[in-house]
């Protein structure tokens, strides 16, 4: 199983709008508005939580919120890679969480 930065360095490379860490399902991102997934195996609930704790650590930010409340929102960004809206919640018992990504770059009006 891959670890988040590398999942979110996959994601971005691919040119991926969206990544996915959900249960019970592979980690997988949206690309050109086509689900892929990164790898077969199935993120299970320990992998999952062990993923977004990943996320929290790289923004620096604690897990309170989402342990007490069962979501919580944050911005995350990874030098030299994009910035990241990261929406993380519970579903089904487990860590959930859908991960956009921004581009650091300012698109240029004519595309």
């Amino acid at each position: 199983m891959m670890d988040s930065l590398a999942l979110l360095r996959a994601a971005v490379k691919a040119g991926a709008s969206d990544v996915f860490i959900v249960s019970g399902q592979p980690p997988s991102y949206k690309a050109n508005g086509q689900i892929v997934t990164l790898e077969e195996a199935k993120v299970m609930p320990d992998s999952a939580q062990a993923l977004i704790s990943q996320m929290y650590q790289l923004a620096g930010r604690s897990m309170e919120r989402l342990l007490e409340t069962g979501d919580d929102d944050f911005a995350l960004s990874v030098k030299d890679l994009a910035r990241f809206r990261v929406s993380t919640y519970k579903q089904r018992g487990s860590l959930a969480a859908v991960i956009r990504a921004i581009s650091f770059g300012i698109p240029d009006y004519r595309e």
